[in-house]
C-alpha cells in the first residue's frame, strides 16, 4: 500500500542567494564522511519529479546525485507480476499523461511506449462501505452532464495546465472551497467523480481539485509503457544517472551557506557520504515532516510556508475477491447520509475495479491524512469483509 501516487513532472527548486536573509543563523554542520564528491545539482527524491529533473539535468550536461531513500527509483510506481498468468499489472502510476514532455522523456529513455485512452464505464454499482447498506446501480448520465459543466469552467484557466503562473488578482471561483464551486455551478452530481485522490475534496480550494482534474484528464489521451512495466522507465532513469544515483540513503544534515554552496551529509549502505553541490532540488513532500526528516536548514519564513501544507492519504491493493460480478464494477463508495454529493466517507474505500487478470481487483483507499499502513489493511479488509456480506459472497 502506498501514499498519494499522483506523479507531477515538476519539482520545488531552492535558490540560494534568496535564502542568505540577513539575520537567519545556520545550524553547525558536522560530518564524519567516508567519502565526498563535488556536484552541480542534488536532487532529493528518486520519484518521478526526481528523476525526470535528474534526466533533465544531465540532458544539460550538469553533474547530479539523485537521492532516494528507498532500494528502487519510482516512487509510487508499483508493477505486479501475475506468476500463473505472467499478465503485469500496475496499481501505483497507471499511465502519463500524453503530451511532449512525457514523449520526450520516453524517447530519450529508450523505453518504447503506446498511446491509448483509460475505458468509462457508463453506470457503476454504489454501496456503502462504511455501514454494508444496499449496493445499487446508478446511470452516471447526471453526472457527465455535471462534468461537461465543470470542463467549461476548467476551459477558463487553460494557464493552470502550465504549473501556478497565477494572473493578479486571482479568480475568487479559484479560491472557493471546491463544495461552494460545485454548488454555485450546480455540479453536485459531478464531485464524486473529482474526489478519488483528493480527500476532503469539498474543502479543498478550487484550484487544487482543477490542477489535478485538469483539461488533460478529460483529452483522456495518455501514454503506456508498450511491455505494461513502468518501473523499466525508472530502472533505465538510472542506469544513464549512474554513478550520480545513491539508493537507500538518508539525509542526516543538510546546510546552504549561500549561492552556490550546499552540503550534504548522507547515510549510505556504503557508509556516510558527503556531497558538496551548488544548488539543491527538494521533490519530496513538501510539508514539515518530510523536510524535518532531512534535517535541512529551513529558515523561519521557510518553516512557515511548508507548516500550512499537509498530506492526505491514498493508497492502493491488490486482492482476489471470490465470487464478484464483473456487471458490479466499478464498484464505487457512497456514503448513504451524503444526500447533496454523494461521497465516499473517509477513512474507507473509494472504488473497486477489475484488473486484467482475472479475480484480481484494485482497491483505492483514502485518508484525509496519512495513515500508517497497517491501519489501512485492517480497514480495507473490515470494508471488504461488509461488501462480501452484503453481497452473501463465499
Amino acid at each position: 500500500m502506498k501514499t498519494p501516487f499522483a506523479c507531477p513532472l515538476a519539482s520545488l527548486f531552492i535558490n540560494y542567494a534568496a535564502l542568505s536573509s540577513a539575520g537567519f543563523t545556520a545550524l553547525p554542520f558536522q560530518c564524519d564522511y567516508d567519502t565526498t564528491n563535488l556536484v552541480d545539482v542534488v536532487v532529493m527524491g528518486g520519484g518521478a519529479s526526481g528523476t525526470h529533473a535528474a534526466i533533465q539535468l544531465r540532458r544539460q550536461n550538469r553533474t547530479i546525485a539523485l537521492i532516494e531513500q528507498e532500494e528502487r527509483l519510482g516512487g509510487q510506481v508499483n508493477t505486479y507480476l501475475d506468476p500463473k498468468t505472467g499478465i503485469k499489472v500496475e496499481y501505483g502510476v497507471n499511465q502519463y499523461t500524453h503530451n511532449d514532455a512525457a514523449t520526450q522523456l520516453f524517447e530519450y529513455l529508450k523505453v518504447p511506449y503506446v498511446q491509448g485512452l483509460v475505458e468509462n464505464r457508463q453506470s457503476a454499482t454504489y454501496f456503502d462501505f462504511s455501514n454494508g447498506g444496499k449496493a445499487y446501480k446508478k446511470d452516471k448520465r447526471m453526472s457527465l452532464e455535471a462534468l461537461e459543466i465543470y470542463q467549461e469552467q476548467l476551459a477558463r484557466y487553460s494557464y493552470l495546465e502550465d504549473g501556478f503562473f497565477l494572473p493578479n488578482p486571482v479568480s475568487e471561483d479559484l479560491l472557493l472551497p471546491f463544495g461552494d464551486f460545485a454548488r454555485k455551478f450546480g455540479i453536485e452530481h459531478g464531485v464524486a467523480a473529482l474526489s478519488v485522490g483528493m480527500g476532503d475534496v469539498v474543502s479543498l480550494p478550487t484550484i487544487h481539485v482543477m490542477k489535478h482534474y485538469g483539461s488533460a484528464i478529460f483529452q483522456n489521451k495518455f501514454l503506456f509503457t508498450a511491455h505494461q512495466n513502468n518501473q523499466e522507465l525508472y530502472d533505465r532513469a538510472k542506469e544513464l544517472l549512474e554513478p550520480g544515483v545513491l539508493l537507500s540513503s538518508k539525509s542526516h544534515r543538510i546546510q546552504r551557506t549561500g549561492d552556490k554552496d550546499v552540503r550534504l551529509c548522507l547515510e549510505t549502505p556504503s557508509g556516510t557520504h558527503l556531497v558538496h553541490a551548488k544548488r539543491l532540488i527538494m521533490t519530496i513532500p513538501p510539508i514539515s515532516e518530510s523536510l524535518q526528516s532531512t534535517v535541512i536548514d529551513l529558515e523561519p519564513e521557510e518553516a512557515i510556508i511548508f507548516s500550512n501544507l499537509s498530506q492526505i492519504g491514498y493508497y492502493t491493493s491488490l486482492v482476489r475477491i471470490p465470487g464478484l460480478a464483473n456487471s458490479l464494477l466499478p464498484l464505487e463508495n457512497a456514503d448513504g447520509n451524503d444526500t447533496i454529493f454523494g461521497l465516499a466517507k473517509l477513512p474507507g474505500i473509494w472504488r473497486v475495479t477489475q484488473t486484467a487478470i482475472p479475480g484480481l481487483y484494485q482497491i483505492e483507499y483514502g485518508s484525509k491524512t496519512v495513515l500508517p499502513d497497517d491501519v489501512v489493511q485492517r480497514q480495507t479488509l473490515a470494508d471488504l469483509t461488509r461488501l462480501r456480506c452484503r453481497l452473501h459472497l463465499r
